[in-house]
């Protein structure tokens, strides 16, 4: 029981300890938890709304289409002075008034019942769709190389200002032997001989 005692007289004293005890901790503050984010399938996202690309303007597009078109002319039109000129411009030698009412390239745009379809005409005539060529008169397959590109690039242009409504009101088409309907083939309407 000495012992007990001694203990007890001890721990009231402080113990003779120079130690002082140790301090409680401070109390911490609780983090509020983090969000884990929550990933939402696909299909239950609303998507934002698109804007609406305004409608292109038809009048730009066309002359668009023309400015295209007159810059592969002006490139070409060397080329259709020195192969075309001599049967399809008023004045010339062999200009006939039936091939300048089919084909006149006096003045651009070019006139006659072909104008409209001279695209085509040329490409053809020229070899470009894959047959043989039948012009030049008297030297068909004379247009080569570099002058024959700048003569398909025009054909190119000219047919996409036609497509795009470009030459509306400008000449006229007509059915003739180089677009004629196969032989089964209906004709088309107002398609004529002349």
């Amino acid at each position: 029981m000495k012992v007990f005692s001694l203990l007890v007289v001890v721990a009231a004293c402080g113990g003779g300890s120079s130690n002082p005890a140790p301090a409680a901790p401070e109390p911490t503050s609780v983090a509020e938890p983090t969000p884990t984010p929550v990933s939402v399938p696909p299909a239950l996202v609303e998507p934002a709304p698109e804007s609406t690309p305004a409608a292109p303007d038809p009048a730009k597009i066309k002359a668009d289409l023309l400015a295209l078109e007159m810059a592969a002319y002006e490139k070409s039109k060397p080329v259709f002075a020195k192969f075309c000129a001599s049967c399809h411009s008023k004045g010339q030698k062999n200009a006939k008034k039936k091939t300048l009412d089919h084909f006149d390239i006096s003045t651009y745009p070019f006139a006659g019942h072909h104008a409209m379809e001279l695209g085509e005409a040329v490409r053809d005539v020229l070899g470009l769709t894959g047959d043989k060529p039948t012009m030049p008169k008297g030297k068909p397959g004379a247009v080569k190389g570099d002058d024959l590109a700048l003569i398909a690039a025009w054909a190119d242009a000219f047919d996409a200002a036609h497509k795009g409504g470009a030459h509306e009101g400008q000449g006229h088409d007509h059915g003739h032997a180089h677009d004629a309907p196969k032989k089964d083939a209906p004709k088309p309407p107002g398609a004529h001989k002349h």
